[in-house]
């Protein structure tokens, strides 16, 4: 029953609860906080360091695409020089041969004519 004012068995409950409670808050409480917030503060350095590493891998694959942009420019310009080069000497090649042809042609004309005047 309820009596007013409290007896002396309520003063220690009261104490015994404060006693119980520092106890608890000294070798518990305060140990699994830093435990908690420890991992809080690595999660947080972990969160932090992969968005530098996105960061960093983002910007290396640009310049990855930029460079072999580059290179795909540096080659398709070389290609193209090459293929006009290889473009001239077949022009080349092919007029010789037709000249070649065309002088050979007509020596075998001329000798067709003298042929046919000597017979």
């Amino acid at each position: 029953m309820l009596t007013l004012p409290p007896d002396f068995t309520f003063v220690i409950q009261l104490i015994s609860f404060f006693i119980l409670w520092m106890g608890l808050k000294r070798l518990l409480f305060d140990p699994m906080l830093q435990v908690l917030e420890a991992r809080e503060a690595r999660t947080a350095g972990a969160h932090k360091t992969a968005a530098e590493m996105r960061a960093t891998a983002a910007t290396a694959a640009a310049d990855y695409e930029r460079h072999l942009q580059e290179v795909r420019s540096s080659v398709g310009a070389d290609n193209q020089s090459a293929r006009a080069t290889v473009e001239a000497e077949e022009r080349k090649v092919i007029n010789e041969a037709r000249d070649q042809a065309g002088l050979q042609l007509s020596q075998l004309r001329d000798e067709r004519v003298v042929g046919r005047r000597l017979s």
